[in-house]
């Protein structure tokens, strides 16, 4: 299956792969037909960005900018997990994640999820969204792949949402509270604040 899966996603296909709490498509981050493909099976409106997991953190360097001690911190911390960070793109990157390239920011993370790990090892960096359509629950077993490749590892326990935190200025504000609570990043980086604060 993970063959199958690597294999379908190098060929520019959207695939099905496991996370933490739920399926998600993923496909080739740089390839924009593929990610259009992602965002047509969700039936998600126009200008919707995919977030990106990669690997590991070191990946950060290529495809992000001004990324700060602080975030570095937090990724030292947190990843891989369910911590989401929204960083400025590397303007060298020729990607559009379902934003018609309008967005600075991408929303990125290392997801702790071993076959996910194996198959972006292999494959660089993802584009990745909810195998379910925008506003319903997280597809936990794969019951319809709709033809797509599928790393099926079962049914899967649904959890909380990832934490995002982005950055305003050299500043850093957590704009989702999911996983992780304001006081676990503060244990981190004391100098973090919600977004309404």
């Amino acid at each position: 299956m993970k063959a199958e899966v690597i294999a379908a996603i190098k060929r520019g296909e959207v695939a099905i792969v496991p996370l933490e709490h739920g399926y998600g498509y993923a496909c080739d981050a740089f390839s924009i037909p593929a990610v259009n493909r992602l965002h047509q099976l969700r039936n998600d409106p126009p200008g919707i960005a995919a977030q990106v997991i990669i690997a590991k953190t070191a990946v950060l360097d290529g495809i992000a900018q001004g990324i700060t001690p602080q975030v570095r911190e937090l990724t030292a911390a947190f990843w891989p997990g369910l911590l989401t960070l929204k960083l400025l793109q590397n303007q060298s990157l020729n990607w559009d994640l379902g934003d018609g390239g309008t967005l600075r920011e991408f929303a990125v993370r290392v997801p702790n999820q071993l076959q996910a790990l194996e198959i972006i090892e292999e494959t660089g960096p993802l584009a990745i969204a909810s195998a379910a359509t925008s506003g319903n629950k997280p597809v936990t077993r794969i019951s319809n792949s709709n033809g797509l490749a599928a790393f099926d590892i079962g049914e899967i326990q649904p959890g909380p949402l990832s934490t995002v935190v982005g950055l305003k200025g050299e500043n850093l504000v957590v704009t989702r509270v999911g996983a992780l609570t304001l006081e676990d990043l503060r244990k981190v980086v004391s100098a973090i604040e919600l977004a309404s604060e």
